[in-house]
């Protein structure tokens, strides 16, 4: 995965936006998220799952984490794609988003076609 490749968020039929690669290592990818107006549904989830992760970061509590467990649940329950401009992609994969910033990391080690 280089540098400015470009994947589009998926959910079904919907794109909730773009990720422009800015820089892939060894277990993650870091990217600048561009939300189409779909996102804005998805946004709330997205802000309390990086509240979280903060929190988990700093603080050991087990309910704390089985909050972040859940969220993540239910991030991953939403069936979300990544799909490259060659048709080609994610199903599989954790995906956090920030503002316009993004990180995923494929649960995979090679794009599939979807």
């Amino acid at each position: 995965m280089n540098p400015g490749a470009v994947y589009t968020l998926e959910c079904g039929e919907v794109m909730l936006g773009t990720l422009t690669v800015t820089e892939a290592g060894t277990f993650a990818v870091q990217a600048v998220f561009e939300a189409t107006t779909a996102f804005a549904a998805y946004r709330p989830l997205f802000d309390e799952d990086a509240a979280l992760a903060a929190q988990v970061a700093d603080d050991p509590d087990p309910a704390l984490l089985s909050r972040a467990e859940a969220l993540l649940e239910r991030i991953l329950a939403l069936g979300l794609m990544l799909r490259s401009a060659r048709g080609t992609g994610y199903r599989d994969f954790l995906l956090s988003i920030e503002g316009n910033q993004a990180g995923f990391r494929p649960l995979t080690p090679e794009e599939e076609p979807l």
